[in-house]
């Protein structure tokens, strides 16, 4: 089983995520950290997209911080395959047809339709998602990447917080290592925890 608190981690996320998406969507959910899916409304996203910051890491939905941490990041996966393929023409290869798969035109399409996209029904129906989860299984398919992978509940992403990351103060949690790589005060960790404990208290874990 693959655990978010493996330092490596964020190296093989993606390729872990894109293999997640291949399974039935009811059974992605029941590994989902929150049960009840509350679509995002765009503003929500935007209001916190600037020349820093792609995506609102207080967005509880699960969809949402699955389309950020895999499809919007897919670029992320190329710290493994360098390291599989060293820089030889596969792995150019690769990340050219991965440039090609998950190309900003879809992330584009995910995010204009942002509320339908993170609703149940889009999830489990939406043309979006059927194309993102076919596009995964070619890329996967192509150079030979499907794994059967023994996924955690709940599931956690990377990129996002969530509430028992703070069960005890830690100076170098483990979002600190892909945020600042520095060590992480008491009072910005209270900080954090307070932010994220607000933004799960309505919803049901």
């Amino acid at each position: 089983m693959v655990f978010l608190n493996d330092e490596n981690y964020s190296e093989y996320e993606v390729y872990y995520l894109m293999n997640f998406v291949l399974i039935e969507s009811k059974s992605q959910r029941a590994h989902f950290y929150v049960k009840k899916i509350v679509p995002v409304i765009a503003e929500l996203h935007f209001q916190a997209v600037d020349l820093d910051h792609d995506f609102n890491l207080n967005i509880t939905n699960p969809i949402y911080q699955l389309f950020v941490s895999c499809f919007l990041y897919s670029k992320k996966i190329m710290h493994l395959l360098e390291n599989i393929f060293g820089g030889s023409d596969i792995y150019h290869e690769i990340n050219n047809e991965r440039e090609n798969l998950f190309d900003d035109e879809i992330s584009e399409r995910f995010f204009k339709s942002l509320e339908f996209n993170t609703s149940l029904e889009g999830f489990e129906n939406g043309s979006c998602w059927q194309e993102l989860r076919e596009r995964s299984k070619l890329f996967l398919k192509k150079y030979s990447l499907l794994d059967d992978f023994d996924f955690p509940s709940p599931m956690k992403f990377s990129e996002f917080l969530y509430p028992d990351d703070f069960e005890s103060y830690d100076p170098s949690p483990r979002w600190s290592w892909s945020w600042s790589g520095q060590l992480i005060s008491l009072e910005d960790w209270t900080l954090m925890k307070n932010i994220t404990t607000a933004a799960y208290k309505s919803v049901e874990t």
